[in-house]
Parts: C-alpha cells; sequence; structure tokens
C-alpha cells in the first residue's frame, strides 16, 4: 500500500523518536488493537469495533463529524 499524500503531495513522516512522533505512533497503534477486538462471526461485534474506533481516533484527533 502506498502512503498517503495530500494534494500538495505531503506525506507523513513519523521517523523519529520525539515526543510527538511516538505518541501519535501509540494512538495509531491503539486504533489498530482496537479494531481486531471483535468476534470474527458477529457482524454487530465488527460494527461496534470500527464505531469504537472511530469515536476514538476522533477524540484523539479533536476531528468533528462531518
Amino acid at each position: 500500500m502506498k502512503k498517503y499524500k495530500n494534494k500538495d503531495g505531503i506525506e507523513l513522516n513519523f521517523t523519529s523518536n520525539d515526543s510527538l512522533s511516538v505518541l501519535v505512533k501509540e494512538v495509531v497503534g491503539e486504533a489498530i488493537k482496537l479494531l481486531s477486538f471483535y468476534d470474527r462471526n458477529c457482524k454487530i461485534s465488527q460494527g461496534m469495533a470500527m464505531s469504537n474506533t472511530k469515536k476514538f481516533l476522533k477524540t484523539n484527533f479533536d476531528l468533528e463529524d462531518k
């Protein structure tokens, strides 16, 4: 998969170990964990995992519903 670039061709770079980079990587890692916590045989459980992950990301990145 290719890295995301915005319309100006800018992409994220979190290769350093400064506190912001570490924290952002931790938050994204937690979101990935949330996506994996569901019963693979249950669509409701899968939907809850996606909903919880969306809420988590919106909260931690101060994103508004659009």
